[in-house]
Formats: structure tokens, C-alpha cells, sequence
């Protein structure tokens, strides 16, 4: 999917919340799942593998799962299943809905359950979609790098269930080349020899929409920050309303990488919401749009 991915890091089972660096333990492999269902949009694949060893690298096609018995409910208001969508699998470890494709509904609840081949493990998810939203005004779409006049993006309000909208913000390149970087990125390209691909996509952390103007027709209008834009030339802005899973989920992954208040040797858990197993059973509602950032 475009914006948010399940980290590499996820997927090496590695995180077990309050365990020593210095005390071994034996790996034992957990089922990964990843699946992303998105408001108004096709009902999604869902991918299925198996975590590795710290020291490993994960490839997805050497540690897909294959033959399980997938199947998505969409779940009335009282947690019934009003319908389900049985799976089957389109190529190694990904799994697809069975056509004709129906549409991921907004502000609905859903199910997920596999169970595996072999060992019979069953594994459970759920979550509810946000409602969609749309763009309904931008002040340009050619811009001058840091130029006085900042990028708007003017949407509709997203709703959620028991709380406001938490949006994810996503940069994506259409042409990322090492000439075409932005100051910021070029002297950090240049100082840690990376590779461009690295900031081909970049996002932001979740943000609560009350961080943004509210205009008196009750849009939102959202100031693009220069330091968002890795490379000038044509780039991708998506915009996602997530759920609770992704919202924890990238919460977690945050302490991982920040583990300022950790106590030494400690490694915390990253919320995942897979019951049986781990990965990301998530709902997005999102909008996009292309601008092209001109240089100075």
C-alpha cells in the first residue's frame, strides 16, 4: 500500500516486552499478517508469513504461509456477521476476495479469521473503518520551495468512533533522484551515503485534527510543512484517517525507536492486534492529490 507499510522489523519476532538483551531465548516462529481494508475501496489481499530470527533477513516469498482458510465478516451493530468473504489464494502467502469485489464500508466493523494448514492455528482480528473524507480545496498545485506562500490542503471532516479524527501524513516521489533532493535531505543523503529509495516515501506521525484550522463550514485546513518534501519535482500527498490498531500500532513503534524512558537491556512490546499471532489487521479512510515543488 501507498503511506504505511509494516516495518521490517516487526516481521524478525524479536519483540517481547521486557526481555534482557542478555538472556537468550529460543526463537519460535509466530504467523505475520498484514492486511489493510480501505474506506470506499475494494475489499484488500491479505498477506500471510512467518517471522525470523533476529540476524535474519525476512523476504516475504521465502516465509509465506500458504493453504490457510481466510475469511473476512463484515459484522452488524450488534457483532453478528451480517456477511463473509471467503478467500483464496492468488499467489504464494496472499490471499484475495473471491469476485465479484465488494466495497470496504466506512464506519463499520470487521472481522478477520485464518485459520492455518497443518497445525489448525487460528488466528483473529478486528477493527472498525473510519468514514471517508475529500479534499475540497488546494491553494496551489505548483509550489516554490519554502516560499512564503506554504502549501493548504483544505478536507472534509473524517469521523471516528469515541474520538477525533488521527490523521497520518505521506510524501511520496514520483521522481526521486539524488538531483532533485531538498536541502535538508541532500546534506543528509551526502552525510550517510543513503539510498534515495529510503526517502522515496516519508510520513509523518499520527496527528489529532485538532491541531489544524477549523474554517466555519467545518472543514479542516492543514498548513504542508516544507520539511515534509524530500525532493522538488512531482510528488504525491495521501492523507490518512487511521484506525485504533494502526494508531497503536505506530505508537508502539515509537517508543521502540525513541526508548529514552526504557530501563537498560529492555526491549517493549510493539502493539500489533492479531490475536494468535502478530502483524497489522488495520482501517484507513484516505485522499490524495500530486503537486509539483519547484527549486528556489
Amino acid at each position: 500500500m501507498r503511506g504505511i507499510t509494516l516495518p521490517a522489523l516487526m516481521l524478525m519476532g524479536i519483540f517481547v516486552a521486557g526481555c534482557g538483551l542478555t538472556e537468550p531465548t529460543e526463537f519460535q516462529p509466530e504467523y505475520v499478517v498484514e492486511a489493510y481494508l480501505f474506506a470506499g475501496e475494494p475489499l484488500p489481499e491479505i498477506r500471510l508469513s512467518r517471522t525470523v530470527p533476529f540476524g535474519t533477513v525476512y523476504r516475504f516469498e521465502e516465509q509465506a504461509v500458504s493453504n490457510a482458510q481466510v475469511t473476512l465478516h463484515l459484522l452488524d451493530g450488534n457483532g453478528g456477521i451480517e456477511q463473509s468473504y471467503r478467500y483464496f489464494e492468488g499467489q504464494w502467502g496472499v490471499y484475495l476476495p473471491h469476485p465479484p469485489v465488494d466495497t470496504v464500508l466506512p464506519l463499520r466493523r470487521y472481522a478477520l479469521e485464518i485459520v492455518t494448514a497443518g497445525d489448525n492455528r487460528v488466528l483473529r482480528a478486528a477493527t472498525v473503518v473510519p468514514d471517508t473524507f475529500r479534499i475540497v480545496r488546494i491553494n496551489r498545485d505548483t509550489v516554490i520551495y519554502q516560499s512564503p506562500e506554504q502549501l493548504e490542503l483544505t478536507i472534509t471532516r473524517s469521523e471516528y468512533p469515541g474520538r477525533q479524527t488521527i490523521f497520518i501524513f505521506s510524501t511520496e516521489s514520483l521522481n526521486p533522484t539524488p538531483e532533485l533532493l531538498t536541502p535538508f535531505y541532500a546534506d543528509f543523503f551526502v552525510d550517510n551515503e543513503g539510498d534515495v529509495e529510503e526517502l522515496r516515501i516519508r510520513e509523518s506521525p499520527p496527528v489529532n485534527e485538532k491541531n489544524y484550522t477549523t474554517n466555519p463550514d467545518g472543514t479542516l485546513t492543514i498548513k504542508f510543512p516544507w520539511l515534509a518534501i524530500p525532493f522538488y519535482g512531482p510528488n504525491r500527498i495521501i492523507i490518512n484517517a487511521i484506525d485504533d490498531n494502526i494508531l497503536q500500532f505506530v505508537n508502539s513503534r515509537q517508543i521502540q525507536n525513541n526508548p529514552s524512558t526504557l530501563s537498560p537491556g529492555e526491549i517493549p512490546a510493539v502493539f500489533d492486534s492479531i490475536e494468535g499471532g502478530t502483524g497489522i489487521f488495520g482501517g484507513i479512510a484516505r485522499v490524495e492529490v500530486e503537486v509539483y515543488v519547484e527549486q528556489p
